[in-house]
């Protein structure tokens, strides 16, 4: 739902490293074919445009591990909070 409905005024690209050229094969099947794959079996491939592991421009992005930067302080402080400096 949530793709479906940002896909209505943003286009939907999926960056990950999961896609880059010189990962090995999958089963005789790229990182970008897998995705797909999966994209298409939960039926959301018709929100994405692109599936890349070059970073695109964008409006945001939406990640599982950001840290967002607004200066060293905060970003340190942020990877404190979540466990990665100590």
């Amino acid at each position: 739902e949530a793709l479906k409905q940002l896909s209505k005024d943003y286009t939907l690209i999926i960056y990950t490293c999961k896609a880059n050229p010189d990962r090995p094969l999958v089963n005789g099947k790229t990182g970008i074919e897998l995705i797909w794959e999966w994209l298409e079996k939960y039926q959301m491939d018709k929100y994405v445009k692109l599936v890349t592991s070059e970073k695109p421009r964008a409006v945001c992005y939406i990640d599982d591990k950001g840290i967002r930067f607004t200066d060293w302080d905060r970003a340190l402080a942020n990877l404190e909070n979540v466990g990665i400096l100590k």
